[in-house]
């Protein structure tokens, strides 16, 4: 009678145990999920304006803005809503972005201020860390090569400039008919590209190249950096993640490599080695790396290059537009012309409106006095 007695007892408290176990095991849940809130709410507000941390919540967000829109548009949207100093995050390290031109002018002044942002195994996918110039921390590595960039891009080389830009424009003017569509189109942004591609070897190199070659090359090198610039270092876990844009950047050194050697052996077979010392000759003999970058900004940091590109571009175009007249399609204006805003303000390549229709100057006069 006892043992009946005692035998629901027992099968009471196991069922009572076994329910309670359950709530036990959550206890160390709440606790950290209480703790996590308890930071969240106790969090330090940073004095500088910018997206909220929100348990690892922004840093993921605004990374991944970036990663989405690219640096320009990014920085843009970040701007209009904090201002133009503020703080965001990249791969999870807090970065200030500066848009205020007074500023700006500031930082890029003073040679102390040498850091700049990117995917260290981006940039080493590229060739580009501590070899470059450009989102390199190391000031030194590339103040022995700027002597030779400022020298090449101004005076003497910045006269030549025009003569040159005006002669490499006519040259592909000249037969627009094999640059042209069924529908006697013409692709500005490769046309350009090619004219300066063609000024630059005239002046720099004076090696025979394939234009077309080494554009598309330069551009899908172009795209790599974009691509891989702020990418995590996750994503390069994965070769075949990262291997279509390690091969561009192959396919581009490889033909510069192949150019800089025809270049040695022109000047080891010349007879006068003075009368063609020039900038890629200076290069060579100097022993300086030549996979180094041109900088840009201000100060110690200015693009050596800056005005004689300005001075290129308006060649180019009072050549051009002397000699065509130029109509994009559908009547629209190059406000219309949709832009990607990345590493630089450019044309969406992925669009009809690059496509315009270059008429020669002296066919429209014959129709005028036709009419």
């Amino acid at each position: 009678m006892l043992l009946e007695i005692l035998n629901p007892m027992q099968y009471n408290i196991t069922k009572v145990v076994s329910e309670s176990v359950p709530t036990v095991a959550t206890l160390p849940l709440l606790l950290l999920m209480g703790f996590l809130y308890l930071i969240w709410t106790c969090e330090e507000t940073s004095s500088i304006p910018g997206p909220g941390y929100c348990m690892g919540l922004g840093p993921l967000i605004s990374h991944g803005r970036f990663l989405w829109m690219g640096v320009g548009s990014a920085c843009n949207y970040y701007n209009k809503m904090y201002g133009e100093f503020m703080r965001v995050w990249i791969n999870g390290e807090e970065t200030l972005v500066i848009s205020k031109s007074s500023s700006m002018f500031h930082v890029m002044k003073h040679g102390h201020y040498s850091s700049r942002f990117g995917s260290k195994p981006g940039l080493q996918c590229i060739g580009m860390h501590e070899n470059g110039i450009i989102f390199n921390n190391n000031p030194t590595l590339w103040k022995e090569i700027r002597p030779f960039f400022t020298k090449a891009l101004s005076g003497p080389g910045l006269v030549r400039m025009i003569a040159i830009c005006v002669k490499s424009t006519i040259a592909h003017l000249d037969p627009l008919e094999k640059e042209t569509t069924e529908l006697e189109h013409v692709n500005t942004l490769n046309l350009m590209r090619r004219i300066m591609l063609d000024t630059s070897n005239k002046l720099f190199l004076g090696i025979p190249l394939d234009e077309h070659a080494i554009v598309l090359k330069i551009q899908n090198y172009f795209d790599a950096w974009q691509a891989l610039l702020l990418k995590p270092d996750i994503f390069f876990k994965f070769s075949w993640f990262y291997k279509k844009y390690e091969k561009s950047a192959k396919d581009l050194k490889e033909s510069i490599e192949t150019l800089i050697e025809q270049k040695r052996q022109k000047l080891s077979t010349t007879d006068k080695l003075e009368e063609h010392m020039d900038f890629a000759s200076e290069l060579i003999f100097a022993q300086v790396p030549h996979r180094y970058f041109q900088p840009f900004g201000f100060g110690p940091r200015g693009c050596v290059g800056k005005f004689i590109a300005m001075v290129m571009m308006k060649a180019i175009l009072v050549t051009l537009l002397r000699r065509c007249s130029i109509q994009t399609l559908k009547g629209e204006g190059l406000n219309h012309i949709p832009k990607n805003n990345d590493l630089s303000l450019h044309p969406n390549e992925r669009q009809p409106l690059l496509e315009m229709i270059f008429t020669p100057r002296k066919s429209l006069g014959k129709n005028d006095q036709d009419k």
